[in-house]
């Protein structure tokens, strides 16, 4: 069986045309034989080759993260250590968290505020490094393409399918990760602010300005959480 870039290469056409099966069923049997081999080079070289060449897959994309078996670490394309959790397991991190300081004697709104100050730093941080990887590695520089390539970058890490609405200027979130019940308890997680203020750190940052964006959701009444809805909406200005 011929392993895709590693015995006799195969055209873009001939990849795009081969369905999921088979795409697994090579992928495993090259990361058998790289186990034996000296070199992760030729493992590294087919999901470069199959996440560029797939990206047009309307259900799946390949994201890369190279795990460290000595050291625990996983690491991203882009040398940057992450870490992986299920949905369920972040959302009880944050539900814990929301109980934790409202039995403490904050109020809703001062919920709110911590966390969306959180989310805001979170992405600040990221939007600053994505910012520069746009304008130095790929030459972008409009402010709507950034955002754009934002939307389809974070729509490949799990957070949701992200959207940009640039008449309405909101970003549109399909199938936000909180707006999913936690599996331990069925019930939702209490709180979206994170969210809210990751999208105004990021467009902060993207966009040049020097305060971030202020973000309203304009879907609460047909909330995920509580409708038969899949969209978070959320409008931004500056």
């Amino acid at each position: 069986m011929a392993l895709l870039g590693y015995e006799g290469e195969k055209t873009s056409a001939e990849m795009r045309n081969i369905n999921e099966d088979e795409v697994i069923e090579n992928f495993g049997e090259l990361i058998r034989r790289s186990e034996k081999a000296r070199t992760n080079q030729n493992l590294r070289s087919v999901i470069s080759k199959l996440e560029e060449n797939i990206k047009d897959n309307e259900k799946y994309i390949i994201k890369m993260f190279l795990v460290n078996n000595k050291t625990g670490s996983m690491i991203n394309s882009d040398n940057s250590p992450n870490i992986s959790f299920r949905v369920d397991t972040i959302n009880n991190i944050f539900d814990s968290i929301v109980d934790s300081i409202t039995d403490a004697g904050l109020t809703e709104e001062q919920v709110g505020t911590i966390f969306f100050n959180a989310g805001k730093k979170c992405g600040e941080a990221f939007g600053m490094t994505f910012n520069t990887y746009l304008e130095t590695y790929i030459d972008v520089q409009d402010s709507e393409e950034k955002i754009k390539e934002w939307c389809m970058f974070d729509s490949s890490v799990g957070w949701g399918k992200l959207g940009y609405d640039a008449n309405e200027h909101a970003i549109v979130i399909t199938n936000n990760f909180q707006a999913k019940k936690i599996d331990i308890s069925g019930t939702y997680p209490h709180d979206c602010n994170f969210f809210k203020g990751y999208i105004s750190g990021v467009l902060a940052k993207i966009s040049g300005r020097k305060t971030p964006a202020r973000v309203e959701c304009k879907s609460c009444d047909k909330c995920p959480k509580h409708s038969n809805e899949r969209d978070c909406v959320i409008k931004f200005v500056f």
